[in-house]
């Protein structure tokens, strides 16, 4: 990285020489482990001098993200998956270590299960729950009570293009639907720790179809809904907290019932 750009010279370029110039020394600085007293990080901080002013607002953000950086860490991991965004040159999530032409060869698989969600708050962890759903070939979710809407622009971000693919409702009142379901034969399960719950890793079978309860993020399934459910399953943990996250507990409880079809 000889090249020595003055200040003229990068605010002449185009915005996205700029962007390029700026990537093309922040991979070689994390490529050859240059710390923050290399001179070539010296020169990322003369040009990102040279940006200040710059009215782009994707410059403006590569500078707000630059200014954080104190050592060569993960703040600078961020500053520089932004400049690859920038350039369309990251990879998405989904596309590593996975095999070419996997998802357009894979049958689709879809089994009668409902995911019903009790005022499960965070929108994100809402997202993460129909990305899961999609995976392990649930059929419905269904959004309770607090829970945001499949249109809530977070869910939507998190979900990854899962939502068009899962069926999905909202009912206000997750005790009324519950109760639909079980006159038209659906067996209830929530995920709960209780007293009597039973381990989901000790579960031999399950019944179709099902609609399994996933409770608020604090307070878990309502006792009413419990009162309900015709049984209760619980995650074994083996460390001090007693809970996960709603959405990780979701993914296990769901990989552990479809494994029992394989």
């Amino acid at each position: 990285m000889n090249k020595d750009f003055s200040e003229n010279k990068l605010l002449s370029m185009d915005e996205q020489k700029q962007i390029r110039v700026l990537y093309q020394l922040a991979s070689f600085i994390e490529e050859n482990k240059k710390d923050i007293t290399s001179s070539h990080f010296s020169k990322l901080v003369k040009y990102h001098s040279y940006l200040q002013q710059s009215e782009s607002p994707r410059i403006q953000k590569l500078n707000k993200e630059f200014n954080k950086i104190k050592i060569l860490d993960y703040q600078f991991q961020v500053y520089l998956m932004n400049l690859e965004r920038l350039l369309g040159q990251s990879k998405k999530e989904y596309q590593f270590h996975v095999p070419q032409g996997d998802s357009l060869n894979k049958a689709t698989q879809k089994f009668d299960i409902i995911c019903l969600l009790d005022s499960v708050r965070s929108a994100h962890n809402v997202g993460a729950m129909f990305r899961n759903a999609e995976c392990f070939g649930v059929k419905k979710m269904v959004l309770t009570g607090l829970t945001p809407e499949a249109s809530h622009p977070q869910v939507i971000k998190t979900a990854m293009d899962t939502i068009e693919q899962v069926q999905w409702e909202y009912q206000k009142s997750a005790i009324d639907y519950i109760k639909e379901l079980k006159k038209r034969g659906y067996k209830v399960w929530s995920i709960e720790k209780t007293n009597n719950s039973c381990a989901i890793n000790k579960v031999e079978s399950f019944p179709f179809p099902l609609v399994i309860i996933f409770g608020h993020e604090q307070f878990g399934v309502s006792e009413e809904l419990l009162s309900l459910s015709d049984k209760i399953v619980s995650i074994d943990l083996h460390g001090s907290k007693n809970s996960l996250n709603v959405s990780v507990c979701q993914g296990i409880v769901l990989q552990n019932l479809v494994s029992l079809l394989q």
